[in-house]
């Protein structure tokens, strides 16, 4: 009797730890329930959870969401390494005659110079150096796509140039009847087949108005005026208007 008494107390006692085993709220080590460490592996709100639901969003939403806005440092790296190269970089070195642009670099929308210093360029102008040509045109649509090219880069030399621009250059705005006024002019080659660009030059046409002349070349390269022709027109123009009453209609710079 008492042999039948422990074993029915050995069958209560299995299953009771059996029962214990399989509830879902004790967290032991083997369980498969929400609750136990296989759950943790799965993200379920352990550890490992928190990677994947904790500090990977973290990372995904937040770090990296403020680099998107524009607000972190990955943005900001990642937008200087995939910044391009300034295509206009030459035409805004004030000493630097013929210029270059990368190859396939478009003809920008034209826009105007602007400086601050009473200086100013007006208009545009083409003289296409090839049969049917226009000569001229004031419509920079009209331009070939060196041409406006060229024409584009060299109002960024005029704003190089202008925004400190010689001395000489401002007495002359002070000492004659000139007022400041360039008219952008391009001297087109890029459909010649006969000739090509030589030089820019500056002229004054009128003593209300100095020509501020490019040349696109076939190849697409371009001369533009430099700060040293500046200086010469100023010098020149200088002579005039001390020798012409003021006048400075026909002073040049080669």
């Amino acid at each position: 009797m008492i042999r039948i008494l422990a074993i029915a107390f050995a069958l209560l006692m299995a299953v009771a730890c059996s029962s214990a085993a399989d509830d879902p709220g004790n967290g032991q080590a083997g369980s498969n329930g929400p609750g136990g460490k296989a759950d943790n592996t799965n993200g379920d709100g352990g550890a490992t959870g928190m990677t994947d639901g904790g500090v990977s969003e973290m990372t995904d939403g937040g770090a990296a969401s403020d680099a998107e806005a524009g607000d972190g440092t990955v943005n900001d790296t990642d937008g200087e390494a995939m910044e391009m190269p300034d295509p206009f970089a030459q035409a805004r070195d004030v000493n630097l005659h013929l210029v270059s642009f990368p190859e396939g670099t478009p003809a920008p929308s034209y826009r105007r110079a602007s400086v601050e210093t009473g200086f100013r360029l007006n208009g545009t102008e083409f003289w296409q150096k090839w049969p049917d040509g226009l000569n001229p045109t004031y419509s920079y649509a009209e331009g070939s796509e060196f041409g406006k090219r060229c024409m584009y880069a060299s109002a960024r030399r005029f704003e190089a140039i202008m925004t400190d621009p010689p001395e000489d250059l401002v007495t002359l705005y002070n000492d004659s009847n000139w007022g400041g006024s360039f008219f952008n002019w391009n001297d087109d080659y890029a459909l010649s087949e006969w000739s090509d660009g030589r030089s820019a030059r500056l002229w004054a046409w009128r003593t209300s108005l100095i020509k501020w002349i490019s040349q696109t070349n076939r190849d697409g390269t371009c001369y533009l005026p430099t700060y040293e022709m500046v200086e010469a027109i100023a010098a020149n123009c200088l002579q005039y208007a001390q020798s012409r009453d003021r006048e400075i209609q026909g002073c040049r710079a080669p």
